[in-house]
């Protein structure tokens, strides 16, 4: 029974393999559709890293783009967004105890991305500000890598992200980080 189960997920899986590499077209068109550019719509899921991860215990994210070719393989434009850090609630530590909120970052960037020659394949970065809109998180700068897989319409991401903007809780309890940093995983849709 179990390998009738596992040869059927097999079969399944290679068939949805198989759809999504018909979808995608040829080497050039893909690159064609590269240069014209497009609207991109994300969102992504992550884990704060370093001192962001003492004050939040997840991260949530969103964003829009729009890409035009400059050259081949290669695509700039703009980005706006949204990132949500879920505070890590209350802490009892050797310091007292702390209520760690929410912070909540409009992202407005410029953004690129490369792609490799099959295509399929790319990196990117996002460079711009992030301005605090709730929680006690300070404004600063915005910079994202990323690589991605492109499955058609859809593409897999990959990210490292960090905003500058640091936050000090003093009202009696001292934290403070420099700022917020996640690794993220996400998914995106190009039109």
């Amino acid at each position: 029974m179990k390998k009738v189960l596992l040869m059927a997920v097999f079969a399944i899986l290679g068939l949805t393999v198989s759809n999504a590499q018909e979808s995608v077209g040829t080497t050039d068109e893909i690159i064609e559709k590269a240069k014209k550019g497009g609207f991109y719509i994300g969102a992504n899921i992550g884990v704060p890293l370093s001192g962001a991860g003492d004050l939040a215990s997840f991260n949530l994210g969103a964003d829009i783009a729009y890409l035009f070719g400059l050259i081949e393989n290669l695509q700039v434009g703009a980005l706006i967004g949204y990132s949500h850090f879920i505070g890590d609630g209350t802490y009892n530590g050797d310091y007292g105890q702390r209520n760690y909120d929410d912070n909540g970052f409009v992202l407005i960037a410029v953004s690129g991305r490369y792609f490799f020659a099959d295509g399929k394949f790319f990196a990117g970065a996002d460079l711009g500000g992030a301005i605090n809109v709730s929680g006690v998180g300070s404004s600063g700068f915005y910079g994202k890598g990323k690589f991605g897989y492109k499955l058609g319409v859809v593409s897999l991401i990959g990210s490292f992200s960090a905003i500058t903007g640091g936050v000090n809780y003093n009202n009696g309890n001292y934290a403070s980080v420099s700022g917020f940093h996640t690794a993220n995983v996400g998914v995106e849709f190009g039109f």
